[in-house]
């Protein structure tokens, strides 16, 4: 979380303003407060067939968080399989007020086998310096082979500002 550092040069005899004391207020409210958070478990498997970077869940996989301005930590881990009998690439990535994170490579990608059931998939991302306000955060994927891929029940997506 973003704040101002405390004032650390004090000398004796010096009074404490009323500034000083609002500041150390402040900064004893971010302690005691939690960061903001989001979360979401997918309650069953998610199937789709993008063939460029789509929301998985527009719904629930898309977060805003208003944050204090700073750094936010982003978690993603689940599992997937492909709906086709042949093979395919799945990749992940995170968008944040409408810019990919990791362009058109995304964060990490998954090779499927044919016919393999599960693959996990995970990554953590953090996205730094965000300015203090609301920020839209968007789990995307792609299939570059436009297959059907799915996304198994029991994924989880957070984010935390940190």
């Amino acid at each position: 979380m973003a704040g101002t550092t405390p004032k650390t040069d004090w000398a004796n005899g010096e009074l404490v303003t009323a500034d000083d004391m609002n500041e150390i207020g402040e900064l004893l409210k971010r302690l005691v407060a939690p960061p903001p958070t989001a979360s979401y478990t997918t309650p069953s498997d998610i199937s789709g067939r993008p063939s460029s970077w789509t929301d998985i869940d527009s719904n629930n996989l898309n977060f805003t968080l208003n944050t204090a301005g700073g750094d936010v930590l982003a978690h993603f881990q689940g599992a997937v399989h492909s709906g086709d009998s042949r093979g395919q690439t799945v990749s992940f990535n995170l968008e944040v007020d409408g810019v990919l994170q990791r362009g058109d490579t995304g964060i990490v990608s998954a090779g499927l086998a044919a016919n393999k059931l599960r693959m996990p998939v995970s990554f953590t991302n953090l996205i730094r310096g965000l300015s203090a306000g609301a920020h839209t955060f968007k789990l995307q994927w792609v299939s570059y082979q436009n297959k059907e891929i799915r996304l198994k029940k029991d994924a989880q997506f957070w984010l935390r500002e940190i």
